[in-house]
């Protein structure tokens, strides 16, 4: 009873006031703290924001005070369980934009639960709690113009020590990296928090409070002021100093090959390499073995949504932000030298296909920006509505565009065409507990318990959904007779990351260095080619122009890719946080981590490619925030 009557004597009190709310601004940081690997520095960090935070509801009134408090410690307890939750998914860290994808990450909810321990969701669910009862703690207290200035002068040598906070917190990482090169700089802590290209960094770094207050000021408020539009003609004069440096493409022996031909590029949804395999892909691997097969292809991720990354990237040439901004942000950019556009304006329909919503990563948006005439959705299905509950089995499979006479109307119905599809079936997750998961293992029973890990026999199971994808396609074509006069291209958006067991996965990939688990197929293939592989090393950029390339539809516009059959290209795969990998070694943190030959290190320039690596990755940026292609001109 004295222990209650003391505290509740305490929770009447001037410092109580303070008190309790400057330790529910800390929780928040305190979740982050123990379920990702930010650093004690950001714990200091909020705890001085946490203090300028509660020393200013101290100042106010009491309902004033209670309605801010409760806007800012939500705002914060979410942001932490969000930040939280996805490290404990995808060991990294979001920008605010990035939250506007959680909608469509929604679809996957319940496999998210998977990823996440009892403790994880019972601190959150405290910590949403704890809101509301510090709310009903925290006492009423009178402003004085004694508190305010004794406020100001505590604020104002809080943030007078932020400074020298930042500088203690990144001392031993730059003691331990060393920055006597501009690449090393690049990669340190210090250049990750003054160019915001990092947020897993910064998260780690400064802390919920201070990272979120700059990435708001840098991504969302700084980019507006007028000061910052005058740097325009800067950007502009270095993206065509590093075009002209580099210099061209000229046209080689695959100049044309295809020219006038229908194409059909099939983004294959997480099909890593070691899925594919005569037991369980027969008729990709015929098309790899029969078409044009590009052995050593990457597909790095920018930004922070690997599938969307890697189809715009491959239909524009362009990766996806790497400082903070949204795709979707440059909506209204002219990209022009896109893929469809440059095939609209050679004559042909071109329309891209999806089993999802047109919302879903804004699609029904960016797809027609890219230069899509139509954005198709299992929602333009006639009886979809029947289904919407209740996927029918036929919408459960990719060969629905094919199968279904509207779909396949709008795919094949009109000539010459280039159409883009995305399939679904290979997604995530892999278990009992996914339906099209359940589905994939009932009618291929064969792969059940086919690993050690249960995991990959519905791998299999999905990936031989859509191996009948490919064999229903070839089988239509052939009947509509375009078979002869139409190239399919099948690339893939990412390795399977999304697997739980990550260390299988490795096992299964068998590469001798981690950052090769980023290969990926790509082929292409017509009925009237030679069986050709090229083991250049590319990656997800070179696909425009490659393919541009062989179409016959190049012009004098540069692009940050490069075609694959150039032989002035020697071939390299640029990553965003500037590694790298050539047909020599493997490169990351400026270092060689791997050489494909005795010697090959020595033989290899190593400050010139980091260089090129940093000059890419800020080119690759530049084209987006300055509008590149539309200062071209391009009719």
């Amino acid at each position: 009873m004295q222990q209650h009557s003391a505290l509740h004597r305490f929770c009447r009190t001037a410092a109580a006031a303070f008190l309790i709310p400057w330790l529910s601004f800390l929780l928040p940081e305190l979740v982050l703290y123990l379920f990702t690997d930010v650093s004690a520095y950001a714990l200091a960090f909020s705890a001085i924001w946490a203090g300028i935070l509660a020393g200013f509801l101290f100042l106010l009134p009491q309902k004033p005070a209670r309605i801010l408090f409760v806007l800012l410690y939500y705002f914060s307890a979410v942001l932490a369980a969000v930040q939280a939750g996805y490290f404990r998914i995808f060991g990294k860290f979001m920008w605010l934009n990035d939250l506007r994808y959680l909608r469509d990450g929604a679809a996957f909810a319940d496999s998210a639960f998977d990823y996440l321990s009892a403790g994880f969701v019972v601190s959150v669910l405290l910590l949403l709690v704890w809101g509301i009862l510090a709310c009903l703690m925290r006492p009423a207290v009178k402003v004085s113009r004694f508190r305010v200035l004794i406020y100001a002068v505590c604020a104002l040598t809080a943030v007078a020590a932020l400074p020298d906070l930042l500088n203690a917190s990144c001392a031993e990482d730059n003691q331990a990296r060393g920055l006597d090169t501009d690449y090393f700089a690049a990669k340190s802590l210090r250049r990750a928090y003054d160019l915001m290209y990092d947020a897993h960094k910064v998260y780690s770094l400064c802390g919920l409070y201070h990272a979120a207050g700059r990435d708001v000021w840098v991504h969302l408020i700084e980019p507006q002021l007028p000061e910052n539009r005058s740097e325009e003609t800067q950007r502009l004069a270095k993206i065509e100093s590093y075009f002209a440096e580099r210099g061209q493409s000229k046209p080689n022996d695959m100049t044309g090959r295809f020219a006038g031909k229908n194409v059909i590029l099939v983004l294959m949804e997480s099909a890593d390499d070691w899925t594919i395999s005569e037991q369980v892909t027969p008729t990709l691997c015929r098309l790899m073995r029969e078409g044009i097969s590009f052995s050593n292809m990457y597909t790095p991720l920018y930004g922070s949504v690997r599938t969307f990354n890697s189809e715009f990237t491959a239909n524009t040439g362009i990766y996806s932000p790497t400082d903070g901004s949204l795709t979707f942000s440059y909506c209204n950019n002219h990209f022009n030298e896109s893929l469809p556009n440059t095939f609209r304006r050679a004559g042909y329909t071109a329309n891209a296909f999806h089993y999802n919503l047109p919302s879903f990563y804004s699609r029904g948006v960016m797809d027609p920006a890219m230069g899509y005439e139509n954005y198709f959705s299992y929602s333009d299905y006639p009886n979809y509505a029947d289904h919407k509950n209740s996927f029918s089995e036929e919408l459960y499979e990719d060969s629905f565009v094919v199968t279904n006479p509207e779909m396949r109307q709008e795919l094949l119905g009109k000539t010459p065409f280039f159409q883009f599809i995305i399939s679904r079936n290979a997604h995530m997750p892999y278990s009992s507990q996914d339906s099209v998961s359940r589905y994939a293992i009932q009618k291929y029973p064969q792969f059940k318990g086919i690993d050690k890990c249960d995991e990959v026999g519905y791998y299999y199971a999905k990936m031989k959904l859509l191996d009948d994808f490919f064999a229903q396609l070839i089988d239509q074509l052939k009947q509509d007779n375009l078979l002869e006069n139409t190239v399919i291209i099948g690339f893939t958006d990412h390795y399977s990351y999304t697997m739980k067991d990550q260390d299988r996965v490795r096992e299964l990939s068998d590469v001798p260095v981690d950052l090769m688990i980023e290969k990926t197929p790509f082929f292409i293939w017509s009925s009237d080619l030679t069986p050709m592989t090229v083991d250049k090393t590319i990656h997800t950029a070179d696909i425009a122009p490659t393919l541009l390339n062989l179409f016959g539809l190049t012009s004098d516009i540069p692009y940050l890719g490069r075609d694959a059959f150039d032989p002035d290209y020697a071939g390299c795969a640029i990553f965003s946080d500037g590694s790298w990998i050539d047909n020599y070694v493997v490169c990351e943190n400026g270092s060689v981590s791997y050489e494909f030959y005795e010697g090959a290190a020595a033989q290899t320039d190593l400050t010139k490619q980091n260089k090129y690596a940093q000059d890419f990755i800020e080119i690759s940026n530049l084209l987006l925030k300055s509008d590149y292609y539309a200062q071209k001109n391009t009719p």
